[in-house]
Formats: C-alpha cells, sequence, structure tokens
C-alpha cells in the first residue's frame, strides 16, 4: 500500500525530507529494481532538494512515500538486510558519519560533497549484501577515484 496522492500533495508543501540512509545511497542508487512512479519520485525529490534545503527525517521519508514496501510508515520489505530495523541501523550508521541528527536541515549538495569523505566506511559496514550493490558499485568506484577522500 503506497501512500496516497493527498499525502504526496502534502508533502510537496513542506521542506523535502530524506532518512539517514538515503543520504548516501541516493548519490549511487540510479533506481533499478523500483517502480516507475518510484522513479519519478526520485527525481521530483532530488529537483526539489538541488532548489532548497532539506531536512534529516526520522523514519520513513519523501523517498518512501512512492515505495511499494511502505504500509503505515514502516518498511516492510523482508528481503536480506531490508525492513525497518535494518533501515533504521543503516540511517543511524549514515547520519554518525555524516555528522547529522534527524530534525537537521541539510544542504544536499553540500551534503553530497561530505558523502565521499564517509565512502570507503559506508561501503565497509553497509553495502555488503544490499541488494543495490551491483548497480551501486560502479559508481561508487568512479567516485572514489575521481574524488578523493579523506
Amino acid at each position: 500500500m503506497m501512500a496516497d496522492e493527498n499525502s504526496r500533495d502534502v508533502s510537496a508543501l513542506r521542506t523535502p525530507q530524506l532518512r539517514g540512509h538515503h543520504l548516501i545511497c541516493l548519490q549511487f542508487v540510479h533506481g533499478g529494481g523500483h517502480t516507475a512512479e518510484f522513479a519519478r519520485n526520485v527525481l521530483r525529490t532530488i529537483g526539489r532538494l538541488t532548489e532548497e534545503e532539506g531536512t534529516i527525517a526520522a523514519g520513513a521519508d519523501d523517498l518512501c512515500e512512492a515505495c511499494t514496501y511502505l504500509v503505515d510508515g514502516v518498511c516492510t520489505n523482508e528481503g536480506e538486510g531490508q525492513g525497518e530495523e535494518a533501515v533504521r541501523v543503516l540511517d543511524a550508521l549514515a547520519l554518525q558519519l555524516l555528522g547529522l541528527k534527524p530534525g537537521d536541515t541539510f544542504d544536499y549538495g553540500t551534503t553530497s560533497a561530505s558523502v565521499t569523505r564517509v565512502l570507503d566506511r559506508w561501503r565497509e559496514l553497509a553495502c555488503a549484501g544490499c541488494p543495490s550493490e551491483d548497480s551501486c558499485a560502479p559508481l561508487i568506484d568512479l567516485t572514489c577515484r575521481f574524488q578523493p577522500h579523506e
């Protein structure tokens, strides 16, 4: 059960929100394996984030709204390393690495640039077993190669 049109209309009226791991993963996941509506929502959200600051969400965010696994605000994906508990662990890790917390505001461009400094650690702790790992890895490799980080 995806969020309905009314909830998407409401999200368009407030500051864009991203949960912790989406701050990192959004840089590299390009929508494969998701619905067309999810992919459109990703593009809409990125478009908004390039024009205004975002807010760190404590749970489901603007990207989650169009996910078929979101039910009553909770991720119900039971794949390996998925589901609400696993996603919250990833969120906490991403926020720790980036020095952010739920409720903080962020500039997408600045945050995107900050991601390069945490990629090695993120990859070590978060990427293994992720269903998107195969599609993300080449983009992460290129980022590491052309944008040296600490």
